[in-house]
C-alpha cells in the first residue's frame, strides 16, 4: 500500500450516528455522502450508515447515486441538486429520489415515469434564503398543487437549506419560521408533505427548532464541528491522514528548497521528503505555513508544496529516520487547522483528499 493513506474509523462513524440519534429521537437522519462521503468513500461509508439504521442517503449528482444502487445499497438515496432535464432516465430507471424546482424538469420527470410506468417520488426543494436551487416562496403553493395534478410524480418531502446557521441567528430564524408556515399552509389545503427537513449539521447543534420530521447531516457525522471552536468529544473524528517519510538530507545555510526557492535556510537544515503533493489533495497554500506531525512534534512545511511530494523541517526533532510515520491530519493537526491556515472550510479539506491516497478502512 501507497505510504501516504487515509485512514477511516467506522467504529468513529457509528459512535457519531448514535451520538445524533440519541439526540433526534423519532426524527429521521439522512447521511450526507455526496462527493464521495466527503472523501471518506461513498460505499462503504453508506454501507456502514445503512447498517446503522439511518432513513436516507444525500447525494450531490446521478452517477453518486448510482455507484450506490450497484454497490446494493438499498436505502432510499435523495439527489440534493437539482439535475438536468436530460438525466431523467437515469433517474427514474435507478429509482433515485430527484430535487425539483423547475416546472421543466418536473414535467419531464413526470412524461419518464410514464414511460417507465414508475411513480417518480421527489423532494421539492423551497428556496428560503440560500439563492441556490429551490422554488421561491411566492410559487411554493402553485407548484406543489400542480405536482398533485400529475400522474406520474408524487412528493416525498418538502427540502430547503440554510446559509449561516450557527453564525447569523436573526436570518437563521427568519428562514425556519418561513419554512414552516408554507409546509402549514400547504398542508391545511390538503397537500400531504411526508418529510420536511431544513437542518443541517450547524442548524442541528444550534436551533432545535429547525428540526422537523428529519435533517440533513454531513461534517458533524465524520467528526468534524461545522464551527471554527473545535470539536466537541462527543463527536469523533472519522478520518486520519498519514504517511511516512522517504527522504532525508541535510542542506547549509543559503540553500533553497523547492521551487520558487520559497524557503532559504538560515541555518543548517534537515529536511524530510513527504510523498504527498497537491494532486493528492494536500494544499499547495501550505507552503511554508501547514505543519505535520513526526515523534509526537511539529514540523513546519517548507518551500513549495509540490504535485508529488512536501518537505518538511525536522532539525529539531531527534533521531528520525526514513520510513518513520508522519501525522497529515488528525486530532493533533484537525480539518480546521489546516482550512484555517488555506482561508478555506473543513469541508474542502476533507473532500479534496484526492483517489490516489488510499482508503483503509479501520
Amino acid at each position: 500500500m501507497r505510504p501516504s493513506r487515509v485512514e477511516i474509523n467506522l467504529k468513529n462513524l457509528e459512535a457519531n450516528i448514535e451520538t445524533v440519534r440519541k439526540k433526534l429521537g423519532k426524527t429521521k437522519l439522512l447521511a450526507v455522502v455526496k462527493a464521495d462521503a466527503y472523501g471518506h468513500g461513498a460505499v462503504a461509508i453508506s454501507s456502514r450508515a445503512s447498517a446503522m439504521g439511518v432513513d436516507f442517503l444525500g447525494v450531490g449528482i446521478v452517477e453518486e447515486g448510482i455507484e450506490l444502487k450497484n454497490a446494493g445499497i438499498q436505502v432510499p438515496i435523495i439527489i440534493l441538486s437539482q439535475e438536468l432535464e436530460e438525466r431523467v432516465e437515469e433517474i427514474v430507471r435507478y429509482n433515485l429520489l430527484p430535487t425539483v424546482c423547475s416546472r421543466n424538469f418536473l414535467e419531464a420527470l413526470n412524461r419518464e415515469g410514464k414511460r417507465q410506468k414508475r411513480v417518480v417520488n421527489l423532494s421539492v426543494m423551497l428556496d428560503t434564503g440560500m439563492g441556490r436551487y429551490g422554488f421561491s416562496p411566492d410559487e411554493f403553493i402553485y407548484f406543489l398543487k400542480l405536482i398533485k395534478k400529475m400522474d406520474w410524480v408524487e412528493i416525498a418531502g418538502v427540502m430547503s437549506h440554510f446559509p449561516v446557521a450557527g453564525v447569523d441567528e436573526e436570518f437563521t430564524r427568519e428562514q425556519i419560521i418561513e419554512f414552516k408556515n408554507l409546509i402549514l399552509q400547504a398542508e391545511s389545503m390538503g397537500i400531504s408533505i411526508p418529510v420536511k427537513s431544513i437542518a443541517n449539521s450547524a442548524a442541528f447543534l444550534t436551533e432545535k427548532e429547525s428540526i422537523f420530521n428529519m435533517v440533513k447531516l454531513g461534517l458533524i457525522l465524520y467528526g468534524i464541528l461545522p464551527f471554527q471552536d473545535g470539536t466537541p468529544e462527543e463527536y469523533l473524528p472519522v478520518m486520519v491522514v498519514k504517511s511516512k517519510i522517504s527522504f532525508i538530507k541535510t542542506i547549509p545555510p543559503g540553500h533553497s528548497v523547492s521551487y520558487s526557492r520559497s524557503f532559504i535556510a538560515k541555518r543548517p537544515t534537515t529536511i524530510a521528503v513527504v510523498p504527498i503533493g497537491y494532486a493528492d489533495g494536500y494544499d499547495r497554500k501550505l507552503s511554508n505555513k501547514g505543519w505535520m506531525m513526526v515523534s509526537g512534534k511539529k514540523a513546519p512545511v517548507i518551500g513549495d508544496v509540490t504535485m508529488d511530494a512536501t518537505m518538511i523541517d525536522i532539525t529539531d526533532i531527534p533521531d528520525v529516520k526514513i520510513g518513520d510515520e508522519v501525522i497529515i491530519m488528525n486530532k493533533s493537526i484537525s480539518a480546521w487547522d489546516i482550512a484555517k491556515t488555506v482561508d478555506t472550510i473543513p469541508y474542502e479539506v476533507i473532500s479534496r483528499m484526492g483517489k490516489r491516497l488510499p482508503r483503509l478502512y479501520i
